[in-house]
């Protein structure tokens, strides 16, 4: 079996930045919402790309991770894997961020894309992916956020820092987000491969996010 190199593709480069951008501007309002909501618009105006600089600090390293982790666990079973970003997810992340004045956000603005087409010495064939398979793909993401939500707290938790106690905080969420047993998200797939590991890790992810908002 030949496997896919781990690499990106021009539209799919696009659609990471669209999606980072608003998952940016959507935790935006939710890291700062005190700041945003409660302050003058003037202040809001002149302090807001300070605001937006340090939640793309934050959320960057965590969402991209994230999304790489699926892909290159998909690449390493042969298939095609690539991120889309999904335009009502999008809008859903800013929309409600917005609109509940910081109060939650939708960390789903796409997916990775996995096609079961697999790359054979003699062409293409159909790989059907086990539940375990596809558990073991949806999983990584959240696992990948959850080290990287550990190592920021510790370094809060050293040096003080806030930009460090905020991508504690953002990766706990997102790995918390992605793995509700929901359509549409990580944890149904999870679900499907495994009930106890899923509710397992969903408890490590209620806890760590509990921990990193009193940070």
């Amino acid at each position: 079996m030949v496997r896919y190199k781990f690499k990106f593709s021009e539209l799919e480069i696009k659609h990471i930045v669209m999606a980072l951008m608003a998952l940016t501007l959507a935790f935006s309002f939710i890291l700062f919402r005190t700041e945003i909501f409660s302050g003058n618009i003037s202040d809001v105006v002149h302090s807001f790309p300070s605001y937006f600089l340090q939640s793309l600090v934050a959320v960057g390293i965590g969402f991209i991770l994230h999304e790489m982790g699926h892909k290159f666990v998909a690449q390493k079973y042969g298939l095609w894997a690539e991120f889309r970003a999904w335009p009502a997810g999008l809008l859903l992340a800013v929309g409600l961020a917005l609109f509940s004045r910081g109060g939650f956000v939708f960390a789903a603005p796409g997916a990775v894309m996995i096609s079961p087409m697999q790359k054979t010495k003699y062409g293409y064939a159909i790989r059907m992916l086990k539940p375990e398979d596809g558990g073991k793909i949806a999983i990584v993401g959240s696992v990948i956020n959850v080290m990287l939500a550990v190592i920021f707290a510790a370094l809060s938790f050293a040096t003080g820092f806030k930009i460090f106690q905020i991508s504690a905080q953002v990766n706990a969420w997102l790995a918390l987000f992605n793995q509700i047993p929901v359509s549409l998200l990580d944890g149904a797939k999870v679900f499907s491969w495994s009930k106890g590991i899923l509710f397992g890790f969903f408890m490590v992810c209620i806890a760590l996010f509990g921990l990193t908002v009193l940070l």
